[in-house]
């Protein structure tokens, strides 16, 4: 019997560093807007977490999570999203096209607010 010769396993991309891209910035004085771009999932999750937890620091009373630039939306993703739930801030989730879709299909779209822009969630009051 003879044996299929061994291919060599390639990274499941665990290994290297998955890009995500952070950024605040205040539209009003309460008011702060956290984009989010790049991959979100098991690899950088705990990076927005911290970012989350140094933005709600300078006590916004809203925070907007701008997930526009999202290019992938994983569990630990979401999970880590669902976590700024318990931080005492008005959470706003931006999450258009398919990103509302995985909302709706694991129905977090019932416990969090979703907005399809920035500025309809800015609206919002």
């Amino acid at each position: 019997m003879s044996r299929a010769p061994r291919v060599p396993e390639e990274s499941a991309g665990l290994t290297t560093s998955t890009p995500l891209h952070v950024s605040v910035r205040w539209p009003a004085r309460d008011i702060a807007v956290l984009a989010v771009g790049g991959e979100l999932d098991l690899a950088t999750a705990a990076r927005l977490e911290a970012a989350f937890r140094r933005l709600v620091a300078r006590r916004p009373r809203v925070v907007v999570v701008d997930l526009s630039g999202v290019a992938f939306l994983g569990s630990s993703g979401l999970a880590a999203i669902t976590a700024a739930l318990t931080s005492g801030v008005v959470l706003r989730i931006v999450a258009p096209g398919s990103l509302a879709r995985i909302f709706a299909l694991t129905a977090l779209d019932k416990v969090l607010d979703l907005y399809g822009t920035v500025d309809e969630a800015l609206a919002a009051g």
